[in-house]
């Protein structure tokens, strides 16, 4: 076959722009299989964006007057146009989240307004909108169209409406309304820096190491490296000094395992006022942040920002969403309580503190907890970790990976040329050697491991960076599964982006070690890539994570989770880092166990988040002229006095970080994570031989073997992506119509306390 690259073109059109734009400017290439990294200079993205901004609009307004109602004449006039912008955009987001540089944030904020208002510029079409409208209502040309196309349909006309395609241009509603969406984006992406910014500039020097007794040797080897990083070139690990800084790594240990309750005090109180004051003061932000949503939402007829994001999500209510947080609070309350009172009694009898005098404080709460954990099992965070060195962790996953789902995943350092591609390759032709944002970072291959091809690729970017990359760990789309512009020719496979930030290697040979919570979120956000890049669906709308309801998007991450509490799983991913001596069965019956230990508290944690976005969103009215001078802050105390069994903390300030909600897209949706959680505890049972009424095993009752079952899973929830309705997917994965609660209130050890 003759070479050739993917069209820049996803349909057949001419491609937005030249070869010789992009030899000047390679972000605008959107024909290599893969992203070139190498060639990304910060430089290029504002010029890039205008370029691409521009070319979007002119040819749209060239295309508009023509558009008629079949699929051809609406998205076969778009979609071409949303991909090159998207693919410049989205590229542009990735490096600012993992190499933030003060050049790269300033390019951004200056082309932020430009790309949101050229996405308005499509999703306010009248004619686009009328064109979409009429092919929806005209019953032999919708009942042509295959089912994903019907619901990809269905969906983009809701997207239209919540973005104001009903409102006359030039009005000053207009007007207002696009300000209002820069505004929003203006300001989630200050949410964001100010908080990266707030985590990498605090650095508690300690000089004295008695202040620092029971942090492991590891741990000051890690607090030792950042004090060279913030200017002290001479620290050790045996004689410091040592920073103890609030990225996750150091941040969570520390809290776990230091002695010296007033310098945990210190940190805690550092880590929960970070970007509360100075111009990277978060505070006053969400005021604004709350407000505009309102007030959106209010002109999309809503009365509620809550209601406008039900509009597309899986929960039919507020009701619903309500009746969940009430049914998890009731059963984890009495086990809460059961919790804290074992950790008063253990702080009080075994490691001396004066609880009848003063109550365990938040920054209490680790240490005590770690302490109890290794009271009761004799095992600690960092004795765990021992077994748990990232490398034989991540070939674990791989392999749990292979056998419950027939899928080979492999480190790659070049591919067949071309790549993105199924079923076109080029006999003879050297293999393409894609390049990375940073040398640590790997490209994976995934393939069936029935036949050898190809499904995807992804790449990995595993350890902290806390001076350039966002604290946390996500999962997000580098490339989307997409049939070929006439259908027949090949697929373009999907390639996603696994981010984590595990401590890294310090330089002295020895392997990064895994917290256990670690393994927990490399599985959970592993889930994530397998959904995106096991699709089968190729209009890239709907395919892998793309058009799947915010509440049902977790289902995958979480499910994967149980995965790494499986004794048998547990002794293929851990074995010492050392002698290769796999895991003590003692310690991996803890492990197994280890999610219901202190799970009321974990729980009701979960709840406070939630309940206090959704209180944030729904009943609260952030406009100074309606709260009565309430603040967010008072919201979420409110919620606290509710949930939390330990006396609320004025003083925390929490929210200014709380980016899920504030710079991310879990805004009226972090229940999402709980909603989720009951559909991915239920699936686990049912792989397990739980009810199971899928159509095929019904009549005859039976319940299929477990790994029949997992392949089914595939076949569903990983297969299906956004082009099918989850409650038809969930259905056809287990045969009933909605899940059921009670997997997951067993699976967290909370039935026998919700039934007392």
């Amino acid at each position: 076959m003759a070479a050739r690259a993917y069209t820049s073109s996803p349909l057949a059109h001419e491609p937005l722009v030249t070869a010789e734009e992009i030899r000047a400017n390679p972000l605008l290439d959107i024909s290599a299989d893969f992203p070139n990294f190498a060639s990304f200079r910060t430089e290029d993205v504002v010029p890039a964006l205008e370029l691409i901004t521009k070319r979007v609009q002119e040819t749209f307004a060239a295309r508009e007057p023509h558009l008629t109602p079949t699929w051809e004449g609406t998205f076969g006039q778009t979609d071409d146009l949303d991909e090159q912008l998207a693919h410049v955009n989205d590229l542009v987001h990735h490096l600012h989240s993992v190499k933030n540089t003060p050049e790269l944030r300033a390019a951004v904020e200056k082309v932020q307004p430009l790309c949101v208002a050229t996405n308005l510029r499509l999703e306010q079409s009248k004619p686009l909108y009328e064109a979409l409208r009429t092919l929806r209502d005209d019953p032999d040309r919708y009942n042509a169209l295959d089912p994903v196309r019907q619901r990809v349909l269905r969906r983009q006309l809701n997207s239209m409406e919540q973005n104001g395609v009903a409102l006359t241009p030039g009005t000053p509603e207009h007007t207002q309304f696009i300000t209002r969406i820069q505004k929003l984006s203006q300001l989630k992406t200050r949410f964001a820096n100010n908080a990266l910014d707030a985590t990498k500039a605090y650095a508690r020097i300690v000089m004295d190491k008695q202040q620092l007794a029971g942090c492991s040797n590891d741990l000051l080897a890690q607090m030792a490296a950042g004090a060279r990083k913030h200017g002290h070139s001479e620290a050790t690990t045996e004689n410091g000094p040592w920073a103890v800084t609030l990225d996750h790594p150091t941040y969570g240990p520390f809290m776990m395992t230091c002695l010296d309750r007033a310098l945990r005090q210190e940190v805690y109180r550092a880590n929960v006022t970070r970007a509360t004051s100075g111009e990277g003061d978060n505070t006053v932000l969400i005021p604004q942040i709350l407000a505009l949503r309102r007030d959106h939402a209010e002109a999309l007829g809503c009365k509620t920002h809550t209601e406008l994001s039900l509009r597309r999500k899986m929960a039919p209510s507020s009701a619903a969403v309500e009746e969940l947080f009430e049914k998890l609070y009731q059963a984890a309350r009495p086990r809460a309580e059961a919790d804290l009172i074992s950790l008063n009694t253990f702080a009080r009898d075994h490691l001396g503190m004066a609880i009848d005098a003063e109550p365990l404080q938040p920054w209490d709460l680790s240490y005590v907890s770690e302490q109890y954990r290794k009271h009761l099992t004799q095992y600690d965070e960092h004795q765990i970790s021992q077994y748990l060195p990232f490398p034989t962790v991540l070939r674990g996953m791989f392999a749990v990976t292979e056998e419950l789902f027939n899928v080979k995943v492999e480190a790659v350092t070049e591919v067949p040329a071309p790549i993105a591609v199924v079923g076109d390759t080029i006999p003879g032709a050297a293999p393409l050697k894609p390049t990375t944002w940073d040398p640590e970072v790997q490209l994976f291959r995934v393939s069936d491991a029935r036949d050898g091809q190809t499904l995807a690729y992804f790449y990995g970017d595993f350890y902290s960076r806390p001076e350039e990359k966002n604290g946390g760990a996500w999962m997000n789309v580098c490339r989307s599964r997409r049939a070929s512009p006439d259908g027949k020719g090949p697929v373009r496979l999907p390639i996603a982006y696994l981010i984590c930030n595990q401590t890294p290697p310090q330089g002295n040979g020895q392997v990064p070690l895994m917290k256990f919570r670690d393994v927990e979120t490399l599985f959970h956000e592993f889930g994530h890539c397998l959904q995106h890049m096991l699709t089968t669906v190729d209009v890239p709308q709907a395919s892998g994570i793309n058009g799947i309801e915010w509440d049902f998007v977790e289902v995958a991450s979480q499910f994967m989770e149980n995965f790494c509490n499986e004794p048998g799983w547990l002794a293929r991913v851990a074995a010492h880092h050392e002698t290769g001596e796999p895991m003590p069965a003692a310690m991996v019956d803890f492990l197994r166990q280890g999610r219901t230990f202190l799970s009321g508290l974990a729980t009701l944690r979960q709840l406070r988040l939630g309940m206090t976005d959704w209180a944030l969103h729904d009943t609260y009215d952030p406009r100074d002229s309606a709260n009565n001078g309430e603040t967010a802050f008072d919201v979420e105390l409110r919620v606290v006095e509710r949930t939390s069994v330990l006396p609320p903390d004025p003083g925390n300030k929490f929210l200014a970080t709380f980016s899920h909600i504030f710079a991310s897209a879990y805004d009226a949706g972090y229940y999402s994570y709980k909603w989720s959680e009951v559909y991915s505890a239920d699936a686990y049972s049912v792989i397990n031989g739980g009810t199971v009424k899928a159509p095929e095993v019904a009549k005859a009752g039976e319940v299929d073997s477990r790994k029949e079952m997992c392949q089914r899973y595939r076949d569903t929830v990983l297969s299906f992506g956004g082009g099918t309705d989850p409650r038809e997917v969930w259905t056809r994965f287990s045969g009933r119509p909605v899940a059921d609660i009670e997997p997951l209130i067993h699976q967290c050890g909370l039935k026998e306390e919700a039934a007392s």
